[in-house]
C-alpha cells in the first residue's frame, strides 16, 4: 500500500527540488504574435518573476492569461503594466540586463495591440 502512495504521488512533470519547472512548462508555439511575445518575456522576466505577487509567471502561457493576471491591457501597449516596467517607467527592468533591443519591443507591441 505505502508502495503505490508513493508511485502515485510522483506524477510531477518537473523536478521541485531543482527549479526547472520552466524547461517542461514552456511549450508556446513560437511563430503567432504571442510566442514571438513569450520568447521575450522567458527570456527577459519569467526567470526573476516566479512566484511574486501577479502568480506563477512560467505557467502564463497562453495569450490570455497575461491579461487576466493584470500585466497586459488588451490593445493598449504603452499602458500596459509590463511594458511601463520594461521601458523603465517607474521601474528598472530587467534587473541586472540590458534593456530590451526595438525587435523585442516590437514583438511585444505587435501582440498586445493584436489582443
Amino acid at each position: 500500500m505505502l508502495a503505490l502512495l508513493i508511485l502515485s504521488s510522483c506524477g510531477q512533470d518537473f523536478n521541485s527540488n531543482s527549479f526547472d519547472r520552466n524547461v517542461f512548462s514552456q511549450t508556446v508555439e513560437t511563430t503567432s504574435p504571442f510566442g514571438k511575445a513569450f520568447a521575450v518575456l522567458n527570456s527577459q522576466c519569467i526567470n526573476c518573476h516566479e512566484g511574486n505577487y501577479h502568480g506563477e509567471w512560467s505557467t502564463y502561457d497562453t495569450s490570455d492569461q497575461w491579461p487576466a493576471a493584470g500585466l497586459v491591457t488588451r490593445g493598449d501597449f504603452d499602458n500596459s503594466i509590463i511594458i511601463r516596467r520594461l521601458k523603465n517607467y517607474g521601474g528598472d527592468m530587467p534587473k541586472g540586463g540590458s534593456l530590451l533591443t526595438e525587435d523585442e519591443i516590437a514583438s511585444l507591441r505587435t501582440w498586445i495591440e493584436a489582443l
